[in-house]
């Protein structure tokens, strides 16, 4: 059974993220899945007895609120039965998810994320930013302008060294075959294609079970040809394999992201090395 931590903070974002996660999980996914709904609170810095106080309230509020998001959730349709963990815990949000993750290994985190332009909220130092920069773990990000639902076409953006990637492969396609969807592997060139008859037989082989098709594009701007295939084959999820983020920093650390901040319409799928 895989685990799926669903990371709140009790707004209306992460709230439409996570329902529309299990929406898609109750409709498309056979396989079974437990999972954890978490929220973390940290206390505010003020004298030592006033702490305690504050602890005290912030843990009944969260587990209070823990349990309202819960009956939510169960409102879906078919998700009574859903095997939901109620995680309330003080701390660091990173140093969380790594405890659970000892506890019982950590398969999918799914987070919402406000604000119409997610990737410039990721270059951030905030809870989200150190979470997907820090994390060892898949991150789903689903933009708070975004309705998450069934993707039947998902993008992997790429580059040819990625084959490379074994382990973070074999974990997006086991994600990929849980959705059932279809994986589109993308590589946007600048000058000459490169060489891919290698990158095409690993990757292949290292997906067994997926649906793919690989597909080579040339353009200047690497982030603007992403974001056009993405949109022009009417995808659903875009998938990077990233080494702390720093793919996402060049992709969007440009004008292309005055191109997509109006919408943020493109749920992000993050896989590290």
């Amino acid at each position: 059974m895989k685990t799926v931590v669903l990371l709140t903070n009790f707004s209306e974002t992460s709230r439409k993220a996570i329902t529309g996660f299990l929406k898609v999980y109750k409709n498309h996914i056979d396989e079974e899945f437990s999972f954890k709904l978490l929220n973390t609170y940290s206390i505010p810095k003020t004298g030592q007895a006033q702490m305690l106080n504050y602890e005290e309230v912030l843990a009944r509020f969260s587990r209070q609120d823990l349990q309202l998001e819960y009956e939510y959730i169960k409102k879906i349709s078919g998700a009574k039965n859903l095997k939901v963990e109620l995680q309330s815990h003080h701390g660091d949000l990173v140093d969380v998810v790594e405890k659970l993750n000892f506890e019982q290994p950590i398969d999918l985190i799914v987070m919402g994320t406000k604000g119409a332009n997610p990737f410039k909220e990721l270059l951030m130092e905030s809870d989200l930013d150190r979470l997907v920069r820090l994390s060892q773990y898949p991150v789903l990000v689903i933009p708070e302008n975004a309705t998450f639902e069934f993707p039947e076409k998902v993008v992997l953006a790429t580059h040819i060294s990625e084959c490379k990637s074994e382990k973070q492969l074999r974990m997006l396609a086991e994600i990929i075959k849980s959705l059932g969807s279809e994986l589109y592997i993308l590589n946007i060139y600048k000058d000459e294609k490169s060489p891919v008859a290698y990158f095409e037989e690993k990757l292949s082989e290292l997906l067994p079970g997926v649906k793919h098709s690989f597909h080579y594009e040339k353009n200047d701007d690497i982030a603007n040809g992403i974001i056009g295939f993405v949109r022009q084959n009417n995808a659903g999820l875009l998938a990077f394999i990233d080494e702390r983020a720093s793919l996402i920093g060049k992709l969007f650390s440009n004008s292309v992201t005055n191109k997509i901040s109006s919408s943020g319409e493109i749920p992000l799928l993050i896989i590290h090395k």
